[in-house]
């Protein structure tokens, strides 16, 4: 059974980021906007730790208090995500009741092996710790949710890091859109083809100011690869825009 984690955020963009990442991992996440929430969620589910998302000028310390003065969250791991110039409030939420406090913007792989050690989960002993994607100078980490992109590290939403890992995966096939909606939104089938296009014009854009050596050709009315260039101006197949 996969452990669940409740994300206490108000920002729907972290939760989904944060989330993915988690669920790379093989946990199970929800989201709670309140602490009144987060109450709800452990009376209800077996929530297994709290990550608190913490923003400059709201370090949650009543909030963090709460969580582990009430019976329902007392014994949950709980990680507070600070800000980098919190300074003295780490020692304010640590005496709070927090756990652990991860300073912003942190390595992924630092809060999934807490998470891993604090509930001892153990990963199977042929797993492998981070698993990797390329082509060209584009590299993927799918467990650190991290991108490097000509040289230089890169930030991606959750829709655009799945679509960028398919075609990763799938360098310099056409892809319909349809096999990229099943690949960017697994749980909908309400999304149109726009979409797509719109999420791929942003990930072309990244590629393009990052100086990557691949591009996104666009295929006239089949789709999208991910292609090298070769000193040419990345052009149109076949009418493709």
């Amino acid at each position: 059974m996969k452990s669940l984690v409740a994300i206490y955020t108000q920002d729907p963009q972290f939760y989904l980021m944060l989330g993915h990442i988690l669920e790379v991992d093989g946990f199970s996440v929800s989201l709670a906007a309140s602490v009144e929430e987060t109450f709800e969620l452990a009376a209800e589910k077996p929530v297994r730790a709290v990550v608190l998302d913490c923003r400059p000028g709201n370090l949650r310390l009543e909030e963090a208090a709460r969580l582990k003065q009430d019976p329902r969250t007392s014994t949950l791991a709980c990680i507070a995500l600070v800000p980098p110039d919190a300074g003295q409030h780490h020692i304010a939420l640590l005496k709070s009741g927090i756990d652990e406090c991860l300073a912003t913007p942190f390595a992924p792989a630092r809060l999934i092996d807490y998470l891993h050690s604090r509930l001892a989960i153990s990963r199977s002993p042929g797993s492998v710790k981070a698993k990797s994607l390329a082509y060209g100078d584009v590299e993927m980490n799918i467990d650190t949710y991290r991108l490097r992109c000509g040289g230089g590290q890169v930030s991606l939403g959750p829709i655009e890091f799945k679509l960028l890992r398919h075609m990763l995966e799938h360098p310099e096939k056409v892809i319909g859109r349809n096999e990229l909606i099943a690949a960017g939104w697994p749980s909908k089938d309400n999304v149109s083809a726009r979409t797509v296009d719109v999420h791929i014009s942003q990930l072309r854009k990244l590629l393009h100011q990052n100086g990557a050596s691949a591009f996104i050709l666009t295929v006239r009315l089949a789709g999208y690869a991910l292609r090298k260039r070769r000193g040419e101006h990345p052009g149109r197949l076949a009418g493709g825009r």
